[in-house]
């Protein structure tokens, strides 16, 4: 992946705002070790009780928002030429991931979502600012409008949950629905508008044109904005008593827009084994959620298949990738180590494990074991690549393609 040339603010900046994934990517694998790890204590050793309710906050508001944090503050102001996040936008990409999963494990959900949304509204200013800057050296790509429209879709989710608590128990649907705007939503418009610029240019080197005022990016931009619209209705017929139709439009609009955006049928030509990872994750999303849509009493194997096998594997590979293009690391880019291949495996073992929870529900205790454990290894392998050139000078085998 060729890394835009920074601006001079950019390029003056110290190292830990310059490139914040050094430190977020790190803190978002502990956070995930936290939500998985639990498990794995009770599981083996009955340490504690099963949270489902932890376990989503963790894995989504602490392990994937600090990765989508990593990201948007390094890339953003790169692609767009402008300034790198300011300490405090550090602080809060810093603090407020494992501040909400520190609240949910207490037990104190509001002030979970509290923290997040001090989160959401910074990553929103944060995008904008940027996106909208006169001084910007390049503007992003049409499909970026799917960044800020994704926290305003989480944000719309956490008023949905606070409105619902005044308007009675006869309203609990709403807080299904920013249940699922926050924990599904968010996450899928951030795939969609990040993955039409990395998916293309990480697997086949092919980078996507700058928005520009002409009507065909106009028509772009109005297109991702009625998608987006369908995306959040699709959430809503699936809270109304619709689900098989819900999945199915999710699917579909998946689908249809990971193929227009991000070209996703052309496989990787480019070498590098983690490209080919990014990529198979890709298709967990629309696949997934069909899956959900032909069996919705068993939905919850699909949306598995979309959570490991897409957001997670997602994460941890375009990290990957990020981390050692970013560091000099370009021979071992092009090349396949056996921490890529591990983590692969064990990202579909884990995968696997939690889908057949869903038709073997007797068997709780060891399939759920299995599937943190393989987690926990893929992470680990993840580590065992990263941890010691995250901040070390690629030497010269490593750094030469």
């Amino acid at each position: 992946m060729t890394v835009p040339p920074p601006s001079t603010a950019l390029a003056s900046a110290p190292t830990w705002r310059r490139e914040p994934y050094r430190l977020l990517f790190p803190l978002g694998v502990l956070l995930a070790w936290w939500g998985v790890g639990h498990w794995l204590l009770v599981g083996l050793f009955g340490i504690g009780s099963w949270s489902g309710v932890f376990h989503s906050i963790a894995q989504i508001q602490g392990f994937l928002m600090a990765f989508a944090c990593g990201f948007l503050y390094t890339a953003v102001p790169r692609r767009t030429q402008t300034w790198p996040p300011a300490p405090w936008e550090m602080a809060v990409a810093l603090a407020a991931p494992p501040a909400t999963t520190a609240c949910a494990a207490l037990g104190a959900l509001a002030l979970a979502q509290a923290c997040w949304g001090v989160l959401m509204l910074t990553l929103l200013a944060f995008c904008l600012r940027r996106f909208l800057a006169r001084n910007a050296g390049r503007r992003p790509p049409d499909c970026f409008l799917w960044v800020p429209l994704s926290f305003v879709l989480a944000l719309a989710g956490a008023g949905a949950i606070g409105a619902q608590r005044g308007l009675g128990p006869e309203w609990f649907w709403l807080h299904d629905l920013g249940q699922k705007w926050i924990l599904q939503g968010l996450f899928v418009g951030l795939i969609v508008g990040l993955g039409g610029m990395v998916l293309p240019l990480l697997t086949r080197g092919e980078a996507p044109p700058d928005a520009s005022s002409g009507v065909g990016s106009r028509l772009r931009r109005t297109g991702h904005f009625a998608s987006w619209l369908g995306l959040a209705g699709s959430f809503v017929l699936e809270t109304r008593g619709a689900p098989a139709i819900g999945y199915a439009v999710r699917a579909g609009l998946t689908l249809a827009l990971l193929l227009g955006v991000a070209r996703l049928h052309r496989p990787p030509c480019l070498p590098g084994l983690h490209r080919r990872l990014i990529w198979a994750s890709a298709w967990c999303l629309p696949l997934g959620y069909a899956f959900a849509a032909l069996d919705p009493g068993r939905a919850q194997a699909g949306l598995h298949v979309v959570f490991i096998g897409g957001f997670a594997a997602l994460a941890l590979g375009v990290g990957l990738h990020v981390t050692l293009a970013h560091g000099g690391y370009q021979g071992l880019v092009r090349k396949s180590p056996w921490q890529v291949g591990a983590l692969g495996a064990l990202l579909a073992s884990a995968t696997a494990a939690r889908a057949a929870l869903v038709f073997r529900p007797d068997a709780l205790r060891p399939l759920l074991v299995a599937a943190a454990a393989s987690f926990l290894l893929a992470t680990l392998a993840w580590f065992h690549l990263l941890l010691p050139r995250t901040w070390r000078p690629a030497p010269p085998d490593e750094a030469n393609p």
